[in-house]
């Protein structure tokens, strides 16, 4: 991915987005849509489409996959001060409780966004929302959909459709899978925040 968006798709993300949002699913929203003025190559659009910058806003973008990247990495450190960060801006009971451990608050935090994650996947079934790139990179430690990227809403019940042509063969990511995805995506988690 090259960082630049399509007229197109940023006007979609942008509709879908404030549309989750009326449906009541926790979600990122969309503050404002720009063109870029500049033209957009892709391989498999055999114009140049315009270019736009969705801007989002959220109380977050932390996801998931920040803390893997520290766990990784082997940076105990930085993820430890991840952690404090979250804590203190996301989960303020727990950070200001003088009662508990700090590996008992990562604990604690860790079922919360459990509980966010699920309800969040219940939402989205419950509406037949499909997010196409269910990675941890894609989940949202406040429990908000983020990155609306090849995602769809189904038109008929398909349990195994999915929007997104790249997982066409393998359906890692349909929308019988999402319970499953977020599940893995949460013990992803659960691993990173143990050193």
């Amino acid at each position: 991915a090259d960082g630049r968006a399509l007229l197109k798709s940023s006007v979609r993300e942008f509709l879908a987005s404030e549309a989750m949002h009326g449906l009541g699913v926790p979600t990122t929203r969309a503050l404002s849509l720009t063109g870029t003025g500049e033209l957009v190559h892709r391989i498999d659009i055999p114009m140049p489409q315009p270019g736009a910058v969705v801007c989002r806003v959220a109380p977050s973008f932390i996801r998931f996959g920040h803390f893997e990247h520290f766990e990784a990495r082997g940076e105990v450190g930085n993820l430890h001060r991840l952690t404090q960060h979250v804590l203190k801006r996301h989960f303020r009971k727990l950070h200001d409780d003088d009662t508990l451990a700090f590996s008992d608050k990562v604990v604690c935090m860790l079922k919360q966004v459990c509980e966010r994650t699920a309800f969040l996947v219940a939402e989205w079934e419950r509406v037949g929302f499909v997010h196409g790139v269910l990675n941890t990179d894609n989940m949202s430690i406040c429990g908000l959909t983020i990155d609306y990227g090849p995602f769809g809403m189904m038109d008929a019940y398909d349990p195994d459709w999915t929007p997104n042509l790249t997982d066409a063969s393998r359906r890692r990511y349909s929308f019988r899978c999402q319970p499953e995805a977020a599940a893995w995506n949460l013990s992803k988690l659960s691993q990173a925040l143990r050193p």
